[in-house]
């Protein structure tokens, strides 16, 4: 392997020599990398073929509108479209370096692009020009064969809610607020000895008039409040007064020196951006280009897709945005979790392709040997054969299955929580969390569960057609009052069938009688439909039970037709083996579900389109593996139809026109 990993570098590092590629600019310790290949995307469609496109025509439009119709098209931009586009990550300590690096052919594109202030405030220095954001510290920096947008981010964060707004509580306030309230107090015990004067006064006056009475008992309690109604604050005093002059003079002088703090330091950061962007792009790494890093080299493979992406160690970028978003002394409640653990040597590489008769995405997932040995139980599901019984293609719109095992996932699932709560600052919880997982085990059996619901699931779409079903509205009068009136509407929606393994027909049979019993079943021919369903649902629901399956449809027809036996399936050895050898497999019929929708069921803008759409467009398969050793694949495709496009690139341009027109 490492002979290898060599042979590929040489072969890389040759290539690059002779074409000038930009990769010798990305470090070696790049997080992640995206890399457009431009010679393989000219190709697939030429620069004129783009131009002349309506999107190409479009993006020509935008550019002449802001260089002021020195720039009309993508060739007189100026970039060098036959060497490959980049884009990295670079994280360190909480700092993130997104940067992208551009081939130019010349840069007299570039300096169209810009404005007069942005021209006026640029900087040359020997080969190199630059531009940088007086906010944030961004750099553009050019030369004649490359350009580098650098964008710095930190997720640091040393200041309080208080500092940054300046807020301090002041002494004097304090105090102050405390002599209102005793103040406010006092006055309330005053009162209510007032009021036990008055009920006296009452007492002592009953056998007089009920007039008089009255007036006194008014004029008495009138008197008393007004005797002992507490003062109103001098809230002017205290404001005018010099303790509160004092304190917000403090006050000035802390926002000021945050301030200017704050500013030294946005200075030195854009002072290291720039130095940053200015060793990019010479290409002076401490330790090297990313060349260097044997898991890049490993995932550009033979370099013959036409893109690239790659993130690498998922522990490392979780760890720098922890360390920042917690940085100056702020508890870090995932310090008692060792969820780095799941991340720690998590890479991802996906790789796009444009045949020419498909697209294809391919994603490989890396992941230390740990995470892979308690992953793989969870993901060692088994295939129900049975299922492919009740499929008939000629009627298929899509599919999802999924192969996991619920034993394996109930067994993994505490080994899991172990493996993130094991770590020496969450001692305090390993032995609570470790306890609990014992608990669930004890609780839990697994193997019985497992028989339960095994775990292998698929749900089938059939034909669509068109179901009136009854919501809720409301109605206004005049005065806005409204009430609610019972409208119906038709929707289009597919019949579906969700089948799921389960060896325990007893529980199955003795849930049906509770249903039935509590009218929330009906039996209808060997199969069950649920009665309790919302008026608004589009759709009936039927369930039953055969063949160690779990049937749930919303079209009666089917499931009496699997009941008796007399279902017709029809399925092709392509599906078959996608739904059993993978982890997860999907299907979409593109074609098939946009000419059977109704056209008033699209947007008004694309219904007279619905030919052009049936006519061009294809399946979509999507398929994920069980893991192998410690990586996990992953693959989608689109098809797309030969005729009318030279390859799957030109399909999609020519189906965004399409559309645009």
């Amino acid at each position: 392997m490492k002979r290898l990993v060599v042979a590929l570098s040489t072969l890389c590092i040759a290539y690059l020599g002779q074409s000038q590629d930009l990769v010798s600019k990305i470090p070696s310790n790049a997080t992640a990398v995206v890399a457009i290949k431009g010679k393989r995307m000219l190709d697939l469609v030429s620069v004129s073929e783009f131009s002349n496109s309506r999107l190409g025509q479009m993006l020509g439009k935008e550019l002449g509108r802001e260089t002021d119709g020195q720039v009309n098209n993508l060739e007189q931009l100026g970039l060098d479209l036959n060497n490959n586009f980049y884009y990295f990550l670079e994280a360190k300590e909480g700092v993130f370096n997104n940067c992208f690096l551009i081939p130019l052919k010349n840069s007299n594109g570039v300096l169209s692009l810009l404005g007069e202030r942005q021209k006026e405030d640029m900087v040359t220095e020997g080969s190199i020009s630059y531009i940088q954001d007086d906010y944030d510290g961004s750099v553009i920096l050019w030369n004649e064969n490359a350009m580098l947008v650098l964008i710095s981010e930190s997720t640091k964060n040393d200041y309080s809610y208080y500092d940054d707004y300046g807020y301090d509580v002041p002494l004097a306030t304090e105090e102050m607020a405390i002599t209102v309230e005793e103040g406010v107090s006092e006055g309330a015990e005053e009162v209510e000895i007032a009021a036990e004067a008055v009920e006296d006064a009452k007492e002592s006056v009953e056998s007089a008039a009920e007039e008089v009475i009255e007036e006194t008992i008014i004029d008495i309690e009138e008197t008393v409040i007004e005797s002992v109604e507490p003062a109103t604050p001098d809230y002017d005093d205290y404001y005018n007064s010099e303790a509160y002059k004092k304190e917000q003079e403090e006050r000035e002088k802390k926002r000021l020196a945050r301030e200017a703090k704050r500013k030294k330091e946005r200075e030195a950061q854009a002072n290291r951006t720039l130095d940053k962007a200015k060793v990019i792009m010479a290409g002076n790494h401490t330790n090297g280009n990313i060349l260097k890093n044997t898991a890049y080299v490993q995932s550009i493979g033979n370099g013959q897709d036409e893109a690239v992406a790659w993130v690498n160690d998922f522990g490392r970028i979780y760890q720098d945005m922890v360390m920042g978003a917690y940085y100056g002394g702020m508890v870090n409640p995932y310090d008692f979790m060792g969820i780095d653990k799941l991340y720690n040597g998590f890479s991802i590489t996906a790789r796009l392709n444009f045949e020419k008769d498909h697209a294809s995405l391919k994603t490989k997932y890396q992941m230390n040997r740990e995470l892979a040995d308690i992953y793989k139980p969870m993901y060692s599901g088994k295939f129900n054969p049975n299922f492919t019984k009740y499929i008939n293609e000629d009627r298929l719109l899509g599919y999802w299955s999924l192969n996991m095992s619920t034993e394996g996932l109930l067994t993994a699932y505490p080994q899991l929580m172990d493996m993130v709560f094991n770590n020496s600052k969450g001692e305090n919880y390993a032995d609570a969390v470790s306890l609990g997982t014992d608990l669930f085990s004890t609780l839990i059996d697994e193997e019985a569960a497992g028989e339960i619901i095994r775990g292998d699931m698929l749900l089938v779409l059939n034909d669509l057609s068109e179901r009136e079903v009854t919501y809720t509205d409301y109605e206004y009068d005049e005065e806005y009052n409204y009430k609610e009136v019972e409208k119906t509407k038709t929707e289009t929606v597919p019949d579906f069938m969700f089948m799921f393994s389960s060896e325990k027909k007893g529980i199955f049979d003795r849930l049906v009688r509770i249903g039935i019993r509590e009218n929330e079943l009906k039996a209808i021919g060997g199969i069950y439909q649920i009665t309790d369903m919302p008026n608004a649902s589009p759709f009936d629901l039927y369930v039953m039970f055969k063949d160690n399956t779990v049937f749930m449809g919303s079209s009666k027809k089917d499931m009496l037709a699997i009941g008796n036996g007399t279902f017709v399936s029809k399925l092709s050895g392509t599906h078959k083996k996608n739904m059993k050898k993978n982890v997860t497999s999907m299907f979409v019929n593109g074609k098939k579900i946009i000419s059977e929708i109704p056209a008033e069921s699209f947007p008004r803008e694309l219904r007279d389109k619905v030919a052009f759409l049936t006519a061009n467009t294809e399946d979509v398969y999507f398929n994920f593996e069980k893991i192998k050793g410690t990586s996990m694949e992953g693959e989608m495709i689109w098809n797309t139809p030969e005729e009318g496009h030279n390859n799957s690139f030109a399909y999609f341009i020519n189906m965004i026109d399409s559309l645009m027109d």
